[in-house]
């Protein structure tokens, strides 16, 4: 009997102030990250080293150690947004600043009296649909409230646009700009509105983080405000990323890796989230709460492709359409488990080799084994990422 021991890496995005307290108020997290290792991935961003670089010169030995903490942490994964573009990188944080530093540098730079601007445009707009967006409950709420108040006023529309323009936040087709925009404009209306002791640069350096962790399955943040907004930007742009307390993550931890190895979540995805409902613009399918083995996070029942096909089929997909190098590695030795030991390691090499270099990769057939069913899997190759097919049947 094969068991599955390990599994593809769930992303999980750490705002700096989760990083920096993890050797103090968040050892535990560090601890349950190292011992998941193989499980939890924690790629490091451009905005994560824009909060390492402001330490730099008041005190280098904090720099040494918070770069040190970072590499670990990370393991040397960067995720890049590049002109609306995912870029995936193996490189540690010091290496890839001997390249950025500058450019990094120049963005922490920024200046604009931006809790003037915030006060200016407050001073437009009638301060009752400032306190119902200020005080809406429910996330999914608070961004079409703040669109519609903006739109409204062609005044307010245009300085907010003007604004924009001068931070260099204008562009088509960018996720980054997109999601900093909405940002800014829930700050300046005034929900969860930052502290005016706090920089115009380390506010865009939140938005940045909020931008690059909607590519992540969590967010993990100690900062409510920043955690609110996340929320409600999140819930707007139908991303799927959980937004978690550092306390309320390493509670959970433990719970996300038992439920992404649970045998019940095949037949349970294939009959309960594998049929897509149809909407104004087409088919949708609910993501599974839990992925499985960390990675496929949609699940398609064949039956609901072709309803001549029988209930016990499902394709399932990845949630994003990317993969690290890390995740390789062990999605690699669930496939191999049957393979004699001696021939896993050169399958193993073969298969990231095959992945790295963009070559398709052959379908691979294997069997796992529970106490209650038989699941045959084969792992193909789709849109240059991993995709399994399975059928299930009870042996009981």
């Amino acid at each position: 009997m094969h068991k599955i021991r390990t599994a593809t890496m769930i992303k999980v995005y750490l705002d700096w102030n989760c990083i920096t307290h993890c050797k103090d108020s968040f050892v535990e997290l560090s601890e349950l990250l190292e011992q998941y290792r193989n499980i939890f991935i924690c790629p490091y961003s451009e905005a994560q080293l824009r909060d390492v670089l402001r330490r730099s010169d008041a005190n280098p030995e904090a720099y040494n150690h918070d770069l040190d903490l970072l590499t670990q942490i990370s393991n040397g994964n960067i995720l890049l947004l590049k002109g609306g573009k995912i870029r995936l990188y193996k490189v540690s944080p010091r290496d890839y600043l001997l390249n950025e530093e500058s450019n990094l540098n120049r963005r922490n730079k920024l200046s604009f009296q931006y809790h003037d601007f915030r006060h200016e445009i407050r001073s437009l707009l009638n301060p009752k649909d400032i306190e119902r967006i200020s005080k809406e409950h429910y996330p999914h709420k608070v961004m079409p409230l703040v669109e519609n108040l903006i739109a409204r006023d062609v005044q307010v529309a245009d300085k907010i646009n003007d604004f924009f323009e001068r931070i260099d936040l204008l562009g088509k087709d960018d996720i980054e700009i997109t999601i900093k925009q909405l940002y800014f404009k829930l700050d300046l209306i005034g929900y969860r509105s930052e502290e005016k002791k706090k920089s115009f640069a380390n506010i865009d350096t939140d938005a940045q983080h909020i931008a690059l962790a909607g590519l992540y399955e969590y967010l993990i943040s100690d900062d409510k405000r920043m955690r609110d907004k996340a929320n409600a930007i999140y819930s707007y742009m139908h991303c799927v990323t959980k937004v978690m307390t550092p306390r309320a993550f390493i509670k959970e931890m433990s719970h996300i890796v038992k439920m992404c190895y649970d045998p019940e979540l095949i037949p349970k995805a294939m009959n309960t989230y594998g049929f897509p409902t149809l909407k104004e613009d087409g088919a949708h399918v609910k993501a599974l709460e839990y992925p499985l083995w960390g990675i496929f996070k949609y699940c398609y029942n064949a039956a609901a492709l072709d309803n001549t096909l029988p209930n016990n089929i499902a394709f399932f997909m990845p949630e994003k359409q990317f993969m690290f190098y890390d995740e390789l590695e062990p999605i690699a030795k669930i496939v191999t488990l049957a393979l004699p030991k001696a021939q896993r390691e050169s399958y193993i090499n073969s298969y990231k080799q095959a992945y790295m270099q963009n070559k398709p990769l052959d379908n691979v057939s294997f069997t796992i084994y529970e106490k209650k069913y038989r699941f045959n899997c084969v792992l193909m190759t789709f849109e240059g990422l991993p995709a399994l097919r399975v059928s299930y049947e009870s042996i009981q």
